[in-house]
Formats: structure tokens, C-alpha cells, sequence
């Protein structure tokens, strides 16, 4: 038999092609999508980690101030049932609103947030209000708030789910007392937590959330999913609930838990945070699956676009290895620098394969990038624009009430600014103190012009009304959490430091920053300005009167912040005046520019 021919070595060339196109072409674009990839699950997790996070805070930022208002309103019941009854017996005075059924008026008063209200004195005759609702837990509740009350303390039951009204309930009491401490009666209210069903709703961005209300007790007060009304409302077992309760209200946390689904066992994220003053929590809850749908999403196309881009090297690269190997290294590069963060970073790739569809759609997607980034920043700017374009023309719709006060909100602004620089407050609190000085007076809007526009001394009972504007205000304010949160302080600066001021007759220390800063700069603008009842003191005699009453009625620091800029020659009338008007014309100026 004729010898075997000794078989040739084939495709050493074509392996070694290959190996230097995947080493010079694919390796790194492997490297590198995967880098992006796992970059991007991470500022996605944190991005939806924080998402969560405003949500819970939120939410539970309204649910404190929902709650806070109905314990407050409660107590000012008891309040004007304390100044109503004068040297009356007290129980004369429950048998008169008995008689007479005037606790209606509260329920009326409160726009159907209470459902009840009663009236208890200490032998335990009372009045009553509004429904009375055939539920034995309820009832038992409301039992218990009046023995509490009748005890001198205030107290809030946990929620009741009322199944005759589908909401829930909650109990709230206080007493009544004669004096400083006698205890004379108690005033108990059953109150409507429905309005946070509302509030959970709005949060669950289309179905997308689980946003739900827990008690101390793991049951659930409020959810965005209206259905679940009608499910078991124990969630205590739930695990990332049962941390939420360990934990005791001391903090909050985003973490991963798995539940139980007709589906099987499903891995979640979520959030809990605690609810100020009520032992309640927030909880956010999405899907793993659904908060990192893009992430997912881009891991699959990397990697089939690694493969396909493989698949070509192995099939072409024979004839194309040297054409391929060069627009791949190029697209490698630009990937880095895009991953990197250089968003600017084009390629030039000039070829008819699949490597220049590639690197065209690797250019469009750092233009995208780009755009996205920049309309990032515009509509920032546009944002906080128009905030505060808002806020100036609020201030002087209040100013035009009031033709001896315009301008008033900006140089009370102008000058909260310069004692707050003179205190040596950073550049962002200084902000704050300026949007609180011209927000201090919004209270105003809520006062009847003939007040505001007497030419002529108020008369007491004038003058009490014009008192409650810094109410008024917090009421305003309240439609507007973070801005109450940023600047709202600056609402007392009818507080005194030596506790004659109002509406809280605090002192000293009692008072915020703000509030003790805008009351100087409103005092010196009213000195300094012509009223109806009095002429404008000079600067210097203004300064002179703030120093007067420097640790009496105003903050002996802040008064001397506004001398160091008077000293400093920023505290002129010209200046003042240049402020007030140049605030004026920002507002419209804003708005023609949209």
C-alpha cells in the first residue's frame, strides 16, 4: 500500500487572525459592555433605592401633617370649650351643647374629616355630634379616649378599619381643664384616615409601586391599591414589615425580601420609613424584575451583540480581519471613554458592515446621552425658575392688597439676606433665608382688604384678626411640604424672644433661626417705611430702636448682624430700594422668558 500523506497544519493563519480580532475587537467590547452593564445596574439600584426612598418620605412627611392637624384641631376644641364655659360649671356647659346640639358646628368646621365628636364631663354626662357607628371596637376605643382624657392626656387610638364606612378610623381625645391643671371634661373625636388612601394612590406612579401605611401593629391603614381594602389587612408577617416593626421607628432602609404570589415566590425591594409621632410606617415595594427591567434589558443585548459581532470574526475574519480588527479597537476606545464619562466621545468609522451600523449606533447613542444630560440641566434651571419666579409673584400679589406695603416682601427678603451673611450662615441657608422673607407674610392673602387697607390704626378686634395671618400662612404652606420644610419658619416672626409675641408666645431659643432673623429685618422695614398711622424712621434711628429692644423682643444677634451691614455700607435705601424693585421685575420677566 502506497504511504499515507502526511497531513498539512490548516488554518493556523485564519486562528491566529481571529485570535487578534477577538483579542484586539471583541475581548474589549466584551469588557467594556460589561463594564457599562454592571455600572448601570448600580446607579440604577441607586436611583431606585432613592426613588423609594422620596416616596416613603414623602408620604410619610403628609401622613404626619394629616395626623398632626387632626390631633391639633382636636385640642382646639378643647380649647374654646375651656374659654366658652368662663366661671360656668362645666357640666351646665355639656348640657347646654347637648340641649342645643351645638357640637355640630365642629364636625361642619372640620369639611367631613370628623365623623363624631364628643363632649364628656367628669360625672360622665355628655353630648354628641355627628354618626354613631354600631361597632363595638370602636366604641370601646372611644370609651378608653375619654377615661385617658378625663386622666389630663391627650391621646390618638391606633386605626380602626370601620366596616359599616369602608376607611379607616382613628380616635382622638383631650381634656378639657379649668385652670392649669383641674381637669373638668374631655373632648373625644372620631376622625377619617381616608384622605392617606388618597395620598398612598398618588404615589404608586401608574400601578408600578406597592405604596402602603402600616401601624405599630403591622396592619395596614392606608394602600395605593384601593382592592386591597377588601383583603386581610395583617401584613405583620410579611418580612420587610416585621423589620420595619424590629426596628422600633429608630430609622429607615431600602432592602431586598421575597413574598409569597399565586405565582410563586416573587424578590421584591423595598423601602420602610417611620411616620414622626405616630409609631407608623411607610412602605414602598416593586418587583426586582420591574425595577431593573433596563438593566436586565441591556445585559441581554450586550451579550447578543457580543455574540453576533463573534459570529462575524469567525466567519469573515479570513477576509476581513484586517478591515475589522481596526473600526472594532476604535469602537472599543470610544466605548471607554463613554464609560469613563466622556459623553462628547464620537468614533469615525467608515465602513458598509456590520461594525459601521455598530458605530453609528454607538454615536446616536452618546448624542442621546448628551441630549438627555443637557435637557437634564435646562429644565433644572427651568424648574427652579419658575419656583421662584412663583413665589415672587405670590409676594407681591400679597404686597398689591396692600398699597402702603409694596414692596415690603422684598425688602424684608433683601434684609433677612444681609443678617443672615453677617451670622455667617452658608451660602445655601442664606438662600433659604431669603425665600422665607418673601413667603413670611403670604398669611395676608387669607385677611380681608378693609384691614389690610385701614388708613388708620387697627382697632383690638382688627387687630386680633390681622394676628391670625401667620395661621393662615401655615395653612397655606401646607399645600407645598418641601417649601413649609425650606423656608416656613420665617412664618413666626411675630414671635418675641422675650415670649410676648404670637401665635405661640415662644422664647428665646424656642423660636427658629429664621423666624428670629425675618422678624428683625420685617421690624426694620416696617420703621423704615411710611404708614398710613406713622412716619418713617431714618436708618440710623431704626437701628438704634432694634438695639433697644434687643433681647426683649428681638434677637440680640440678628441685631447685630444688621449693624455689621449697615457698618459694611450694604445697608443703604438705595440698595434696598434697587432690591425691591429688581425682585419685582424677575417675576414677569421670568414668565416672558417661557
Amino acid at each position: 500500500m502506497p504511504p499515507r500523506p502526511v497531513a498539512r497544519p490548516r488554518g493556523r493563519i485564519l486562528f491566529s487572525l481571529l485570535l487578534l480580532l477577538l483579542g484586539v475587537g471583541v475581548v474589549p467590547l466584551v469588557g467594556t459592555s460589561w463594564q457599562l452593564v454592571s455600572r448601570s445596574r448600580e446607579i440604577l439600584e441607586l436611583d431606585q433605592k432613592e426613588m423609594q426612598l422620596d416616596k416613603a418620605r414623602s408620604l410619610s412627611q403628609q401622613v404626619a401633617v394629616y395626623v398632626g392637624s387632626l390631633r391639633s384641631q382636636v385640642a382646639a376644641i378643647a380649647r374654646t370649650l375651656e374659654l366658652e364655659a368662663g366661671d360656668r360649671p362645666f357640666p351646665e356647659r355639656v348640657a347646654a351643647l347637648r340641649e342645643r346640639g351645638a357640637l355640630s358646628r365642629y364636625e361642619d368646621e372640620m369639611g367631613g374629616r370628623f365623623y363624631s365628636v364628643t363632649v364628656v364631663d367628669t360625672t360622665g354626662a355628655g353630648a354628641r355630634a355627628g354618626q354613631r357607628l354600631q361597632e363595638p371596637a370602636l366604641e370601646q376605643l372611644l370609651q378608653e379616649s375619654v377615661l385617658r382624657a378625663l386622666q389630663g392626656k391627650s391621646m390618638a387610638s391606633h386605626p380602626h378599619f370601620s366596616t359599616s364606612l369602608k376607611e379607616p378610623l382613628i380616635v382622638l381625645s383631650e381634656p378639657v381643664r379649668r385652670g392649669e391643671s383641674e381637669v373638668v371634661g374631655a373632648v373625644a373625636v372620631v376622625a377619617s384616615l381616608g384622605q392617606l388612601w388618597i395620598m398612598s394612590r398618588a404615589l404608586d406612579q401608574g400601578a408600578q409601586f406597592d405604596v402602603y401605611v402600616v401601624d405599630g401593629r403591622g396592619r395596614v391603614v392606608a394602600h395605593s391599591n384601593p382592592e386591597r381594602a377588601q383583603e386581610d389587612l395583617d401584613v405583620s408577617q410579611v418580612e420587610i414589615v416585621k423589620q420595619f416593626l424590629a426596628s422600633q421607628g429608630r430609622t429607615g432602609a431600602t432592602v431586598p425580601f421575597t413574598i409569597a404570589t399565586a405565582k410563586g415566590p416573587a424578590k421584591m425591594l423595598g423601602t420602610y420609613t417611620s411616620i414622626p409621632d405616630t409609631g407608623w410606617g411607610v412602605i414602598v415595594q416593586v418587583e426586582e424584575a420591574r425595577a431593573f427591567y433596563t438593566a436586565f434589558q441591556m445585559r441581554d443585548q450586550s451579550f447578543w451583540l457580543v455574540a453576533l459581532v463573534a459570529f462575524l470574526a469567525v466567519v469573515l475574519g479570513t477576509l476581513f480581519a484586517r478591515e475589522i480588527s481596526r473600526p472594532i479597537d476604535e469602537l472599543a476606545r470610544g466605548a471607554r471613554r463613554l464609560a469613563a464619562g466622556d459623553y462628547a466621545t464620537r468614533v469615525s468609522v467608515k465602513a458598509a458592515n456590520e461594525v459601521g451600523v455598530l458605530a453609528d449606533a454607538f454615536n446616536q447613542m452618546g448624542e442621546e446621552i448628551q441630549k438627555a444630560v443637557e435637557q437634564i440641566r435646562q429644565a433644572a434651571a427651568r424648574n427652579k425658575e419658575l419656583f421662584m419666579g412663583s413665589i415672587r409673584m405670590l409676594a407681591n400679589a400679597i404686597d398689591e392688597k396692600d398699597p402702603y406695603t409694596r414692596g415690603h416682601s422684598e425688602r424684608v427678603a433683601f434684609y433677612s439676606m444681609l443678617i443672615a451673611r453677617h451670622l455667617g450662615m452658608s451660602p445655601e441657608d442664606v438662600e433659604r433665608v431669603h425665600l422665607s422673607g418673601i413667603i413670611h407674610d403670604v398669611g395676608k392673602i387669607g385677611i380681608e382688604d378693609k384691614i389690610l387697607r385701614k388708613p388708620a390704626a387697627l382697632t383690638d378686634e382688627e387687630y386680633e384678626i390681622m394676628k391670625e395671618h401667620p395661621r393662615k400662612g401655615e395653612h397655606i404652606l401646607e399645600a407645598v411640604p418641601l417649601l413649609k420644610q425650606m423656608a416656613g419658619a420665617g412664618l413666626m416672626h411675630h414671635e418675641n424672644v422675650d415670649g410676648s409675641g404670637y401665635p405661640d408666645g415662644l422664647k428665646g431659643e424656642q423660636i427658629p433661626l429664621l423666624g428670629r432673623i425675618v422678624s428683625v429685618a420685617d421690624a426694620f422695614d416696617a420703621m423704615t417705611t411710611d404708614r398710613p398711622y406713622s412716619k418713617a424712621m431714618t436708618f440710623e434711628a431704626a437701628l438704634a430702636r432694634l438695639r433697644f429692644l434687643a433681647g426683649k423682643k428681638f434677637d440680640g444677634n440678628c441685631v447685630t448682624a444688621i449693624e455689621k451691614a449697615a457698618e459694611a455700607g450694604e445697608l443703604t435705601p438705595a440698595k434696598a430700594l434697587r432690591a425691591s424693585v429688581a425682585a419685582r421685575r424677575a417675576a414677569p420677566a421670568a414668565a416672558a422668558g417661557n
